[in-house]
């Protein structure tokens, strides 16, 4: 049985780890109001983005491609997020991971599973917790330049679908020549020309894509995280009450102990 030192050892690291989980779940809840209100704003955006591609017979990629891929691994950055990560690598590893991948690490806990699992990383790439159109951008220069001859991209990341739901997801990136394809333009008019706009929508796709991608898995890790420390505060509570009761109980025993001795007449 655990002296009375002992519990109130674990009752101070049950209020310590009941304060942390507090401070993280809303850092966490923070971020993914923020993440959430970006993708929920930036979405109809790369929907209509889409559409004009589609218009305009942009074509999505090169009719040939070279063998191999370059496949962007997108984690969080932090841990203490339940099964995220152990769900988000093992579908890497059994349904997308395939020999003559050119793999991209994308946030810390992607480049920890890559050495730990002994995959080679042709690059990595820092993701802030909210990501930016801008890092976006620059995975996107990062992933054509390891595209060599136009590789097909695929992005392999948590899809955020509810607070407490993610699904892992593989998406292959629009990486297209800017060539418009034979469709019928439908009456609409190009200014310059049809084969310039397709050419800048060609550009804007890929960045447009990722960026999406990028903030659906941080409101999907943001979640997670908000989640389970929730969780661990819920559960740091109980101990607290438990401990504290069973604390009490030992010193009232300890007292009554000493009244029945004084009583009697026992000296200490």
């Amino acid at each position: 049985m655990p002296s009375l030192r002992e519990l109130k050892k674990r009752l101070k690291s049950a209020g310590t780890i009941e304060q942390l989980s507090g401070a993280m779940r809303t850092a966490s809840t923070a971020k993914y109001v923020k993440a959430g209100a970006s993708l929920s704003s930036f979405s109809p955006y790369a929907a209509a983005l889409k559409g004009a591609c589609d218009l305009a017979g942009v074509r999505s990629g090169n009719a040939e491609r070279p063998e191999g891929r370059v496949v962007v691994l997108i984690s969080g950055n932090h841990g203490l997020c339940g099964g995220y990560h152990h769900e988000l690598f093992a579908f890497f590893e059994k349904n997308v991971l395939r020999d003559g991948d050119a793999v991209i690490a994308a946030g810390k806990k992607a480049l920890d599973h890559c050495r730990a699992a002994g995959v080679p990383a042709v690059a990595t790439f820092d993701i802030s917790d909210v990501p930016t159109f801008e890092e976006a951008g620059e995975l996107i220069k990062l992933i054509r330049s390891a595209s060599d001859g136009g590789k097909a991209a695929v992005a392999v990341f948590q899809r955020f679908i509810n607070m407490t739901k993610s699904s892992p997801s593989a998406e292959e990136l629009s990486f297209g020549g800017g060539e418009a394809g034979p469709q019928d333009d439908g009456g609409v008019i190009f200014i310059p020309d049809r084969g310039s706009v397709s050419a800048a929508l060609a550009d804007m796709v890929p960045q447009s894509e990722l960026y999406e991608i990028l903030l659906s898995a941080s409101a999907a890790v943001q979640s997670a995280t908000a989640v389970a420390m929730r969780s661990a505060g819920d559960n740091a509570k109980k101990s607290i009450s438990v401990l504290s009761g069973r604390i009490n109980r030992m010193r009232q025993a300890s007292v009554t102990e000493s009244v029945i001795e004084t009583s009697a007449g026992i000296k200490e």
